[in-house]
């Protein structure tokens, strides 16, 4: 039986590689010790800021964070996260985009109970966890099953009913815009020979129904280095509504109304390849197209690119090119850029985004039996964005010209 696939330790928000514990440690032989001996905590504060060029918000805030998760005891942890954003100082530049409307003050993002049963093949969470699937990557509010009993198999299911996006310039509540009554998504993911792995799933909204299918071969051309093609191919079948439920976002709102106007099936092709030497590097280069009526909600609540901010790439007629590379050092340092041009019938959009960020130790101390230990730690961090955009395309998280410099520092114990 292969390892289930489900991601559940749902890192705490902000925080990259925090203290939660990996979905597949082994059971605690007490209650004791899954409550408190072995659980995982993460209390921090940061300082953040957001220099703006052009339009989009200028903001220095203050985020206050609390994460704990039990060990897992006969198959079962639980894990709650809170966040608490404390806006210090905010400057619109007369576009109208408010503190209020980039960051909630308060979130519950984490609340979930995990079951892990490797005799039975079952891995399930249900609750408030981080997500990171396809088309559905943010914080899910609902609950997520694999089944891997099978042999060379893994079958899923999802249902959300409710997304929130929880980066360090953006926190939004658990939204439904995409079906008040849930999406669902259902997958496959079977191992064939040669390393190749075929991957089928059905994305159902109250917008759209996607059917797709991912081919991915993985291999090594030398004993550090691998190699891996994607192939992903997917029909959009749209049945967006003329009058829209109350509430939903004003964003979302306009690329509904603007995606309305053709509801024809709409097809993405989508080819990447991925080298990587050990864990220190890795390169991506890409090639996604969309077809002229367009897919422009797919990605609402989340995707699989090495961009956070994809305006007009799933748009109509969008032909879009792209690179990335990063450099990632046991957990210490990570550095990344990427760069994509989309090219729709309606003019371009162009963005990068640079990052780098850095941890280190401010108080160790070595315990009773002599190992060193961590008691605070603290995280700096560095990011360069830009997004020049000329198309009616609507973004979703931001504006449409600018070139943002964001900066943080947070300590955490």
């Amino acid at each position: 039986m292969k390892k289930l696939s489900l991601v559940s330790c749902a890192l705490f928000p902000l925080i990259l590689n925090a203290a939660a514990p990996k979905p597949y440690e082994p059971n605690t032989q007490s209650v004791v010790d899954a409550l408190w001996n072995k659980a995982s905590h993460e209390l921090s504060a940061s300082i953040f800021y957001q220099q703006s060029f052009g339009d989009e918000i200028t903001f220095l805030d203050a985020t206050f964070l609390g994460y704990y998760s039990t060990a897992r005891y006969k198959g079962l942890k639980a894990a709650a996260g809170m966040l608490l954003a404390a806006p210090i100082l905010d400057f619109s530049h007369g576009h109208g985009e408010t503190y209020n409307d980039v960051k909630q003050i308060f979130l519950l993002n984490t609340a979930y109970v995990d079951y892990l049963d490797h005799k039975l093949g079952v891995h399930a969470i249900a609750g408030r966890y981080k997500a990171n699937s396809e088309w559905n990557a943010y914080y899910s509010q609902g609950f997520q099953v694999h089944y891997d009993a099978l042999p060379y198999t893994t079958l899923g299911v999802l249902a959300s009913y409710g997304s929130a996006m929880v980066t360090n310039e953006y926190v939004t509540p658990f939204r439904m815009d995409l079906s008040s009554f849930g999406t669902y998504l259902l997958s496959a993911d079977f191992e064939l020979p040669k390393h190749i792995s075929l991957q089928p799933y059905l994305y159902i909204t109250g917008f759209f129904t996607t059917f797709g299918v991912k081919a991915t071969m993985a291999y090594y051309i030398t004993h550090d280095v691998k190699m891996e093609t994607k192939m992903h191919v997917a029909g959009y079948s749209k049945y967006y509504p003329h009058l829209l439920p109350t509430n939903v976002n004003h964003k979302f709102e306009l690329a509904a109304h603007a995606g309305s106007l053709n509801q024809e099936m709409a097809g993405i092709a989508w080819l990447e390849q991925k080298v990587k030497y050990l864990d220190l590097l890795e390169a991506k280069v890409g090639l996604i197209g969309t077809t002229l009526s367009g897919a422009e909600l797919i990605d609402y609540y989340g995707q699989l690119t090495p961009f956070k901010y994809t305006v007009g790439m799933f748009w109509g007629g969008a032909i879009t090119t792209y690179g990335s590379i990063g450099f990632h050092w046991d957990n210490l340092l990570e550095v990344k850029a990427s760069v994509r041009g989309s090219f729709l019938p309606t003019g371009s959009v162009t963005s990068f985004e640079i990052k780098g960020e850095g941890e280190f130790p401010i108080w160790r101390q070595r315990n009773r039996y002599g190992q060193l230990k961590t008691y605070m730690k603290g995280r700096v961090g560095l990011n360069l964005t830009g997004v020049y955009n000329n198309t009616p395309a609507i973004n979703f998280y931001g504006g449409n010209q600018y070139t943002l410099i964001r900066g943080y520092f947070r300590i955490s114990i």
